[in-house]
């Protein structure tokens, strides 16, 4: 390999083999986790790397929709060992139909994204008076 545009090149011909085309965003789905609670559930998102800024949350439908951008790493060097990280994070989960998508609560602090959903007025636990 010659430079960084052209692959297999050889030694006085000039004739690329396979070109470097424009490269897509590498996602990849982030470590999550959910707890379930008397008031509704909780995510905790892990987003390394990732600014506020960068972030997009999405309620669509039943849907949680998450795609994450990470910033830019300052590298001098060139990666000789191991794969390069995710250049982005993408999410889609299922809300149920207990949870109320329209009263979701984010945070983002140190890389980690919390989501806090409520339960919707009638899932949640009432107490029943008896007479």
């Amino acid at each position: 390999m010659n430079n960084d545009t052209t692959c297999c090149e050889t030694d006085g011909c000039n004739t690329a083999v396979a070109e470097k085309t424009e490269t897509t965003i590498r996602y990849t789905e982030p470590t999550w986790s959910a707890d379930r609670h008397d008031q509704g559930v909780d995510l905790e998102i892990t987003l390394p790397g990732v600014k506020k800024e960068d972030l997009n949350l999405e309620v669509l439908s039943r849907h949680l929709q998450l795609e994450a951008k990470r910033a830019a790493q300052e590298n001098s060097g060139k990666l000789i060992y191991g794969q390069p990280g995710p250049e982005g994070y993408r999410l889609k989960l299922r809300l149920g139909d207990t949870l109320d998508g329209s009263a979701l609560k984010a945070s983002l602090a140190d890389g980690i994204l919390k989501v806090s959903i409520p339960l919707t007025e009638s899932a949640q636990p009432r107490k029943v008076e008896i007479n």
